[in-house]
């Protein structure tokens, strides 16, 4: 929290009145990463490629906050908070993923279980990466991988 403080140019009475402990704060940064996700959603609602928009902006926002990711997943009371997050993600997909089929862009096999499953996939690719742009650049690599097997591929004639 003294390092957060700092690098916000607030003194630690601030942080601490507005965020009581890092549980407050992660969640509150949770929160808002979920906005802003929403907002990139309500950007790209008529976008053929949201769904992919989409998939990119979240593996983006796993490299940037994989701390925060992390922290959330040990701690039973933030979890929940991912757990909603996990929720409203897979309800912003809904749309763009049936688009995303009807417009051939996408597998029609493809569920909301496989974007979870690519999204830990590109969580354990960071995981293992030494730094954020490291991460990024895991990141990036994993969803390239991904996406060439979630694209439909021509059918032989």
């Amino acid at each position: 929290m003294c390092e957060v403080a700092r690098r916000a140019g607030v003194g630690q009475a601030t942080l601490y009145r507005n965020f009581p402990d890092r549980r407050d704060l992660a969640a509150a940064l949770l929160a808002e990463q979920m906005e802003r996700t929403e907002l990139v959603a309500e950007q790209h609602v008529d976008d053929p490629d949201a769904f992919f928009v989409l998939l990119r902006t979240m593996i983006e926002n796993m490299a940037s906050f994989s701390a925060l990711g992390q922290l959330a997943r040990e701690d039973a009371c933030l979890g929940s908070e991912l757990e909603r997050r996990r929720r409203r993600f897979a309800e912003l997909m809904k749309q763009p993923l049936s688009a995303a089929k009807t417009a051939r862009t996408l597998r029609r096999d493809v569920t909301m279980d496989d974007v979870f499953l690519m999204l830990s996939a590109a969580r354990g690719a960071m995981d293992g990466a030494d730094g954020p742009v490291s991460r990024a650049s895991a990141g990036a690599r994993v969803l390239t991988l991904v996406l060439n097997g979630l694209t439909p591929q021509p059918y032989p004639t």
